[in-house]
């Protein structure tokens, strides 16, 4: 007989067992699904005791009979006249909606027949689990923009204030390294800005990967390696029956920033330098080796070449990390970037503190010219936090206002302490800033708030510097 033969051929090696038997009843005899097979004109050849019952059938009642006959909007006739199969699609019958699929029977490249099944889920339980798969997507959601947001660059080039030369060829430079793949050193005193460079450095060329921030001082020293690399599940007592990703692992493909890189223990220095020189790390744990791509931009506020002398960082280290460096200047090397900073931070702060905004005397603005700022940008904010704080009932700060540090004569004076240097000083700022307030205009065809957005500056602060330097 042909059908025996065909199902043996379906059958092959694996043979007509009392199992395949009972697989084969269940398939036709499914409690939990529909199973109609067709002619090519539609006409029922087989259907499955449950949809017999369903319609109020004895067994065999419906053959012969026209699908449409029972199931009015029925896709089967579709997959007849194209041979293209329908699934997942939901069908209605007898008010009673379900998930079916539709396949055709082919033959020698004809179209004989259709395969129909239907589950008879209502859609309470189809809404329930659509419900589910949306509440897993939206978490799924949720954990990415975190992970992104966690791990991408905050600042950018244009978040760095400053019109000194200085600061401005530094931000140049710091433009062409980012432009070449290349590990990047960035040396500095506290508070002169090194992880907004760091941050800028990474989003002028690879905004989208990630950037991946460590505070080298803030991990636990036995923790160091597991941290960076990773570990496998059973590394170490209290490990993650999971184990766990390394921030290297993490940061494939974008930037790795080590902040403050000489707190690192000379034993995951070592593990480090293999890393940066094979770019592959290996976890804690594990005998196997995964390739990875970066950069790396470290920072540091000590003198690498001192350390290296006291035995407490590793000599080969410094040379693989040091390949290109960016020296970042102290506020006292660009004296003419401090009312600029004055300026910016007394806006952000009043902002913060929700006040209106306060100017300083000229008193106040002397003192900070003469000051030496040995925190930076860093210690400048807190003064002006204090200051605004002091100063919280009168219009503007005064040197009453200021730390007496800043303010005493024991401070190391620049330019000599001398009132001519220091008006000097003020003279070249004021020219300077004339200059730069006159070509924004120029830049933006006078209008002043494009002019105010390029300068950084309120459009009442700029209305106001343009009355001051009278600027037709």
């Amino acid at each position: 007989m042909e059908e025996k033969k065909i199902l043996l051929d379906i059958l092959g090696k694996y043979g007509h067992t009392p199992v395949i038997a009972c697989a084969l009843k269940f398939i036709f005899r499914n409690p939990y699904e529909t199973l109609i097979v067709t002619d090519r004109n539609a006409r029922i050849e087989f259907m499955d005791r449950g949809s017999e019952k369903f319609f109020g059938l004895s067994q065999g009642d419906a053959r012969g009979t026209d699908i449409r006959e029972l199931f009015p909007h029925s896709s089967i006739p579709i997959t007849l006249e194209n041979g293209i199969p329908i699934v997942g699609r939901i069908f209605e019958v007898k008010d009673k909606k379900g998930i079916g699929t539709v396949y055709p029977i082919i033959k020698e490249e004809k179209i004989i027949g259709a395969l129909a099944r239907l589950t008879f889920y209502s859609l309470e339980v189809v809404d329930r689990i659509n419900s589910e798969m949306n509440r897993l997507r939206r978490k799924v959601s949720y954990f990415e923009e975190k992970q992104q947001g966690e791990y991408s660059a905050l600042y950018t080039f244009n978040n760095i204030l400053g019109i000194s030369s200085l600061i401005k060829d530094t931000i140049e430079i710091a433009k062409r390294i980012s432009l070449v793949n290349t590990d990047v050193l960035i040396v500095g005193e506290s508070g002169t800005g090194k992880e907004l460079f760091a941050h800028s450095i990474h989003d002028f060329t690879h905004g989208e990967k990630p950037f991946v921030k460590i505070n080298c001082p803030a991990i636990p020293f036995e923790l160091a390696e597991s941290e960076l690399f990773g570990y496998e599940k059973g590394a170490f007592s209290g490990a993650l029956s999971s184990g766990k990703i390394g921030k290297f692992e993490v940061a494939n493909n974008g930037t790795i920033f080590l902040d403050e890189i000489s707190s690192l223990p000379l034993s995951v220095q070592a593990k480090l330098l293999r890393v940066l020189e094979e770019r592959e790390i290996e976890r804690l744990g594990s005998t196997k080796v995964k390739k990875i791509s970066f950069r790396l931009i470290a920072a540091t506020n000590k003198d690498l070449k001192i350390l290296v002398k006291e035995g407490r960082f590793r000599e080969d280290l410094y040379y693989r990390v040091a390949k290109t460096i960016i020296n970042l200047p102290s506020l006292q090397e660009r004296v003419e970037d401090i009312p600029v900073y004055l300026d910016h931070f007394l806006r952000k702060i009043s902002l913060s503190f929700n006040i209106k905004p306060k100017k300083m005397s000229e008193k106040a603005i002397d003192a900070s010219l003469k000051y030496n700022w040995p925190g930076n940008v860093r210690e400048l904010i807190n003064i002006l936090e204090l200051a605004m704080l002091k100063a919280w009932k009168s219009d503007k700060i005064d040197e009453e206002h200021l730390p007496f540090e800043l303010i005493s004569n024991s401070v190391r004076p620049i330019n000599n302490n001398s009132n001519n240097s220091i008006k000097n000083i003020k003279k070249e700022v004021a020219d300077k800033e004339k200059k730069l307030i006159v070509s924004a205009l120029e830049k933006t065809k006078g209008n002043k708030r494009q002019a105010a957005i390029f300068l950084h500056m309120t459009r009442s602060a700029l209305y106001e510097k343009i009355k001051r330097y009278n600027i037709a």
